[in-house]
């Protein structure tokens, strides 16, 4: 019912009060366009900010991912190549706020040359205007001129003076004449006034083609300022990108240098974490050669569990496998598992079994390593790593015991537990005995 009764007062409407409806959808229209342009308005910056914050989110990724694969690196290389990954991204952001601010120079002083030369056209449309409306002028002057002559003649001639003249002719033919000659007089009168009002509304119009002319000219000024305005500061972007670029062009050779002065070093490091890794993959692999042979589990008795408890109550951060290293340029193993684990949480042995070392330990900073016999038929040993402190340092421990606390201590790049697991010597992924 509410939908019936509004067709039809719309409909009433439509016949009787058009002038009406017209100024409505006209109002509803510029209503519409205010919102657009609103909208359009307040979109615009959101867009931007949401453009900046997908950057800075990607550059945050990628910081990640860097240290992630610079993990076991020297906090000083991971510095410089954070510092190096950051001043690239910034750059690219900088070549496309340059790249943008240059092209919208090069439209805006396309933009100047097109109202240029439609400004020099308008006005002198608008000279042409002025002209044609002054030579109108002197037009109707004239014709004014001519109609008062005529009214004038018409007076003496067929006018009051002329009816008496008329009335006191001496015969018919004289007041025939007469007659004649007023009538004459009168259709000149009313073609001169007919021609006066065809001037004058042409001397209208011309008056309104000056005035749009002029409203023409004032409008091209008007976008002439805006676009000097866009030039001026489409200029400035221009020259304030140029400056952030060479800034980061020199943060970029600064953060290589560090890089180069310190890769011959960091190849060191890293030799040395791999000899380190070898000599405790061979200990474990003679200790489960010999566990092996006795069939005693090499002195340690297994807790019967056939796998392993995890060592810490935190996530997994990253996972075994192999990485490249962005520095020094080769694949790398990386042979455990990383715990996002806060530092200072407690580190629990993941099965029973003997501490085989603990302390520190290079590049793992400190290490406890657990024997834990014979599981699944194989000799398997698990190491902790970048641990802030050790509780147990030697013998035995238990399932689910407490030995240490997490840290970041050595070639680490943040508080996390590094797990590894050896099974007759050999690293292997941990998730498949967790």
């Amino acid at each position: 019912m509410t939908r019936k009764s509004t067709h039809f007062r719309t409909t009433r409407a439509r016949g009787t009060r058009r002038p009406a409806r017209v100024l409505a959808a006209v109002a509803v229209a510029a209503s519409a366009l205010a919102v657009c342009v609103t909208n359009v308005a307040q979109t615009a910056p959101a867009a931007v900010a949401d453009d900046v914050k997908d950057r800075q989110d990607k550059l945050s990724d990628q910081l990640k991912e860097l240290r992630e694969d610079l993990e076991g690196t020297s906090d000083e290389l991971v510095d410089a190549a954070v510092r190096l990954k950051t001043a690239e991204s910034r750059l690219s952001e900088a070549n496309d706020r340059r790249d943008a601010a240059e092209e919208a120079l090069a439209r805006a002083g396309r933009r100047d040359e097109e109202l240029a030369d439609q400004l020099v056209l308008a006005e002198a449309a608008v000279g042409k205007s002025q002209r044609e409306l002054e030579a109108r002028a002197t037009q109707e002057q004239e014709t004014r001129d001519r109609l008062a002559g005529i009214a004038r003649q018409a007076y003496v001639s067929s006018g009051m003076a002329g009816l008496s003249i008329a009335l006191g002719a001496q015969s018919p033919e004289q007041f025939a004449d007469r007659v004649s000659v007023a009538d004459n007089a009168l259709r000149a009168q009313s073609g001169v006034i007919d021609r006066l009002s065809v001037e004058q509304a042409e001397t209208r119009a011309d008056e309104a083609k000056l005035e749009a002319g002029r409203r023409r000219v004032a409008a091209l000024k008007q976008q002439s300022e805006q676009v000097v305005a866009q030039r001026e500061q489409a200029t400035s972007q221009a020259r304030q990108a140029a400056d952030e670029i060479g800034r980061l062009v020199g943060e970029r050779e600064r953060a290589v240098e560090a890089i180069s002065a310190r890769k011959a070093a960091e190849q060191k490091r890293v030799d040395d974490l791999e000899a380190e890794q070898d000599r405790l993959a061979e200990i474990l692999r003679e200790r489960a050669r010999a566990s092996s042979g006795s069939g005693s589990g090499g002195g340690v008795v297994a807790d019967g569990g056939s796998g392993l408890s995890f060592p810490v109550s935190a996530p997994v951060t990253s996972g075994y496998g192999w990485r490249y290293h962005p520095i020094l340029n080769y694949r790398r193993l990386h042979a455990g598992t990383d715990f996002g684990a806060a530092c200072g949480t407690p580190v629990r042995a993941a099965a029973s079994g003997s501490i085989v070392r603990a302390g520190w330990s290079g590049g793992y900073g400190n290490q406890i390593v657990v024997d834990h016999g014979r599981l699944r038929g194989s000799g398997v040993a698990t190491s902790y790593n970048h641990l802030s402190r050790i509780v147990v340092s030697s013998g035995h421990v238990s399932r689910g015991q407490v030995i240490a606390y997490s840290g970041t201590t050595g070639l680490s790049t943040g508080c996390h537990l590094h797990f590894e697991v050896y099974v007759n010597g050999s690293t292997t992924d941990p998730m498949g005995w967790l």
